[in-house]
């Protein structure tokens, strides 16, 4: 991944996916403390997810396609938990599969396959497929992708989640 100013982008070859906000770390108390997490479901990305929304102005209403890094199933509905698509009470009416299949889902998740289906470079190709739909370029697009989430290290004493954009978005 090649990150440049957005000034410099606008000359590429190809429609620029921005990068908006990247934040990374843990909250108070989260670290190498396995099985004793608390709460014990969480993946570690309310802090982080909590500061994405806050400096880039933007909530989970707004995403249009999201890039979960699933290392395993409970990581990755702990991630659309914690990033507030929705609650641990009704997680289980949202992540159906109508919701979140391109391209028309409520909130598409892994269109290209995930480290699951595409394969397993921590969390490398989330980052593509997220630049992908921001571009429009992806085999499973989102119409009008503007927003795109994607997250790392779930489970880990350090994670992340970044947030790609339009040109619009900014």
């Amino acid at each position: 991944m090649i990150l440049v100013s957005a000034e410099r982008a606008k000359d590429l070859a190809q429609p620029p996916a921005y990068l908006l906000g990247a934040p990374t770390g843990a909250v108070k108390g989260w670290g190498m403390i396995e099985e004793n997490q608390s709460p014990y479901w969480s993946a570690g990305f309310q802090g982080v997810a909590d500061r994405l929304w806050k400096e880039t102005g933007y909530g989970p209403g707004d995403v249009d396609v999201a890039q979960i890094y699933e290392n395993m199933t409970g990581m990755g509905v702990s991630a659309l938990i914690e990033h507030g698509f929705c609650t641990l009470e009704s997680a289980g009416d949202f992540i159906t599969f109508d919701n979140l299949i391109a391209p028309k889902g409520k909130l598409p998740v892994n269109t290209s396959g995930g480290n699951l289906a595409e394969g397993f470079i921590h969390g490398m190709s989330l980052v593509n497929e997220a630049v992908r739909q921001v571009r429009g370029t992806s085999c499973n697009q989102v119409p009008d992708a503007a927003l795109s989430l994607m997250t790392g290290g779930p489970g880990d004493p350090v994670v992340s989640t970044a947030l790609l954009g339009t040109e619009a978005t900014l």
